[in-house]
């Protein structure tokens, strides 16, 4: 079988041509942004008309030799086709050899036509690259170099396929607070376009080295592997289903009690399954860090039985930061400057020295490197034949790994192994739930107070609607008050009460204008455009920057609710109103991350009633359940 690396466009330029600072909270963008800019996309598309072809697949194999040389790119002369560049691939063990590594992606738009704003170019075919951003339009002088390389190698697959002379490029940025439009348009030469993605692929060949070389020796140890242990009464078995139903791309719902070794005889099929070639990697799901070292022990015993696999636990950022308090910002942290300068040279060093890269070998490699080692950590995921973590990195939507399971990335060759999955309903509830409290707004609009006077303005209208909510209760009755609101004088009743409403329209419009103020404050600084009294925006920041995610987060969740949702006001005392969006039954949320692999084995020592969990869990009426038995005498238990 004809050895291949599969890489996004994207994910291709990002990786090989970052530089610059880590900002605060990494360099992630969030989900509701995302999905922004994405109907902006949509919008900016149609308006094209006819000619313009919109969300154009784009992919090219490119062959790099690898060997005793170091690895090259076998390079565009050698090149007459991508079909031809497939069929060369060869997994021979020759002093040199090529590899093919496929790169693909979609292509905002292509069009042949004049530019509107350069009219004397003529005609020519035209790389449309869009990208939305918070930032003012005019403070935008020339495209980013990321976003302009992304747009630079859609236009070299598309002039090699086509055989074109020259190509433009036009970015096209658009601001998401006011919709303007700003474009720039450059034109290069096939040979230009050429010389510059090889180039990119140049660079980018020792990584592919490194990930081919290690992959040929995974898969060697893995078929040799095997089960480091006598098997217990039924344990056989439980591995067979396993795998069976790894084979069979479905999920398997296993109730399995203590002493039954469930965690060995769902991984070592599993490694299994990848050495065959039925997927490409491994992820492990935990509750808690605990079971997590579990899983981790686990590939430990089987490396002392010659297996090579590289894996990678991941922590939590606050869990993981060395500095006294986290502050992820160039300005407050010497590992955030001037992170991505060095990163990769980190990352190359861990990669050929380690294979089980826990936490404390992150911490290791970024003291000496001076980056930050949450980032590394999911830098070498991407490397990683297992990952370990928790249920947050597959099912959150704040904090999944977007570089793996972002929307839009589709299903992949990814094993899911989720331990202890009984609390997997209760945390996937919570995960889609969302609050948003009245208190919470009032505390932070005096926070706010002289610092943001549109912000403040903004908050005061989102307290009143969330005062509005009011009408769904009656007076609390009776008592006497137990204390006077500080602010108001009003009475305040230590009683709770719970209502369901049906609609909290002009709560979430007053919520909304207050994300959108919030954004442009954010966005000013992001320009370097601060606020007026410096030193008191500094002191509001993290009250800020929380408020923030809270808030983004109930917009987001709002923006999804379904059927299974169920919406309560609640009251407590006389003035403090919460808006609950509870997420009762998150089965079709969960089911959609596990489609993001081939295959899902949910485990646990507590799964009964197993047909219930099942349906919770995002299960079909077409996967597997088992009950696996017990390995002691049931005479003892």
């Amino acid at each position: 079988m004809s050895e291949e690396i599969k890489i996004s466009v994207r994910d291709l330029v990002e990786f090989i041509l970052r530089s610059g600072d880590l900002g605060e909270g990494g360099a992630g963008v969030s989900e509701e942004a995302m999905l922004e800019g994405a109907r902006m996309h949509r919008r900016l598309q149609r308006e094209e008309g006819p000619d313009y072809m919109a969300e154009v697949p784009l992919a090219v194999y490119y062959p790099i030799r690898i060997g005793e040389g170091g690895p090259e790119p076998a390079g565009s002369e050698d090149r007459d086709s991508s079909e031809t560049a497939a069929e060369g691939i060869t997994a021979a063990k020759a002093a040199s050899e090529e590899i093919a590594v496929l790169v693909e992606g979609r292509a905002d738009g292509v069009f042949c036509g004049a530019d509107p704003e350069n009219p004397i170019l003529g005609e020519a075919w035209t790389i449309d690259e869009i990208k939305t951003t918070y930032t003012k339009i005019s403070k935008i002088r020339e495209p980013e170099p990321v976003h302009l390389a992304q747009a630079k190698c859609y236009a070299y697959i598309y002039c090699l396929q086509n055989g074109l002379d020259t190509i433009r490029v036009r970015m096209t940025y658009c601001s998401l607070v006011s919709h303007e439009i700003r474009r720039f348009t450059r034109e290069y030469s096939a040979q230009e376009i050429t010389d510059w993605f090889d180039a990119l692929m140049k660079e980018y060949a020792r990584w592919a080295s490194i990930e081919i070389g290690f992959k040929r020796l995974r898969d060697a140890s893995l078929s040799e592997l095997e089960f480091p242990f006598s098997y217990r009464p039924g344990q056989k078995e439980l591995a067979v289903h396993v795998y069976h139903t790894i084979c069979h791309g479905k999920k398997l719902f296993l109730e399995a009690p203590t002493g039954t070794g469930k965690t060995i005889s769902a991984v070592f099929p599993a490694l299994k399954a990848i050495g065959e070639g039925k997927a490409d990697r491994l992820f492990y799901f935990t509750a808690k860090t605990v079971t997590g070292k579990v899983a981790l022990d686990t590939f430990s015993i089987l490396r002392a039985k010659g297996m090579r696999l590289r894996s990678v636990q991941l922590s939590a950022r606050d869990r993981i930061c060395p500095m006294e308090k986290r502050a992820c910002g160039p300005d407050t942290c010497p590992r955030a400057k001037g992170h991505y300068d060095r990163v990769n040279e980190a990352l190359y060093a861990l990669l050929q020295n380690e294979e089980d890269i826990s936490r404390e070998t992150l911490l290791d490699y970024a003291e000496r490197f001076t980056v930050c080692p949450f980032e590394l950590g999911l830098d070498a995921s991407l490397f990683a034949d297992a990952v370990v973590g928790d249920y947050n990195y597959l099912f959150d939507p704040h904090a999944r790994l977007r570089r793996f399971f972002a929307e839009g990335k589709g299903s992949s060759r990814y094993l899911f192994l989720v331990d202890e999955a009984h609390n997997l309903v209760e945390r996937g509830r919570e995960m889609y739930s969302a609050s948003l409290s009245r208190e919470k707004c009032r505390a932070f609009r005096s926070a706010v107070r002289g610092v943001y006077p549109s912000l403040w303005k903004q908050l005061g209208k989102l307290s009143s609607a969330l005062r509005d909510q009011a009408g769904a209760f009656e007076e609390p009755a009776g008592g006497t008050p137990s204390a006077a609101d500080p602010d108001t004088g009003s009475a305040v009743f230590e009683r709770e009460q719970v209502r369901l409403v049906g609609e909290i329209d002009e709560a979430a419009e007053a919520a909304c204008k207050v994300m959108e103020e919030m954004q442009t404050i954010l966005s000013d600084e992001r320009r370097g455009i601060p606020a007026a009294d410096q030193e008191a925006a500094a002191e509001v920041r993290e009250n800020f920057l929380s408020f923030y995610f809270d808030l983004s987060h109930f917009l987001m969740i709002f923006e999804e609710m379904d059927d299974k949702y169920r919406i309560y006001v609640r009251r407590r005392g006389k003035e403090d109103f919460t808006i609950r969006l509870l997420c009762a039954d998150p089965s079709d949320k969960l089911a959609r991350c596990l489609d993001k692999g081939v295959s899902s084995i949910l485990f646990s020592a507590t799964l009964l009633p197993i047909r219930y969990y099942k349906r919770l869990l995002g299960g079909r009426q077409e996967d597997y359940e088992v009950y696996a038995r017990s390995s002691f005498d049931p005479e003892r238990l």
